[in-house]
């Protein structure tokens, strides 16, 4: 009876461990992230000739993003600037994150009139 017990007990204590690391780990799509240098989003709203191509990290509160596949989102970093977020690339759909977090890792581009990051890779996190 008490081998009984503990088992039980070990199965829901494994349980509860992988509930939690699941629950707060990134959620990832696209290419494995390569460790870019974090820029502001309002750095390259102010000034996008200098990041034009490169390679970088941005991240935010998602605020709006594409109702149909989810493939395009934009982020603000929370001082109100916002960029675009086009994924179609890598992946084209994403599910619904409005309101979650996102770090991205993608080129920053001028696409029509506007720039935006074209991303390679994206995890969405609760914060």
């Amino acid at each position: 009876m008490r081998a009984i017990l503990i088992m039980c007990a070990a199965i829901l204590l494994g349980g509860a461990v992988f509930l939690g690391w699941r629950l707060t780990r990134p959620d990832h799509h696209g290419n494995a992230f390569k460790g870019l240098k974090e820029v502001q989003i309002g750095d390259v709203i102010k000034n996008p000739l200098n990041f034009t191509n490169s390679e970088i990290r941005v991240k935010g509160k998602i605020v709006r993003q594409c109702p149909v596949s989810g493939c395009w989102f934009f982020v603000d970093d929370g001082s109100g600037k916002q960029i675009r977020i086009e994924m179609s690339a890598v992946t084209p759909e994403l599910p619904q994150k409005i309101g979650k977090y996102a770090a991205v890792e993608g080129r920053v581009v001028k696409i029509g009139d506007e720039w935006q990051v074209v991303g390679e890779g994206v995890d969405f996190s609760r914060k």
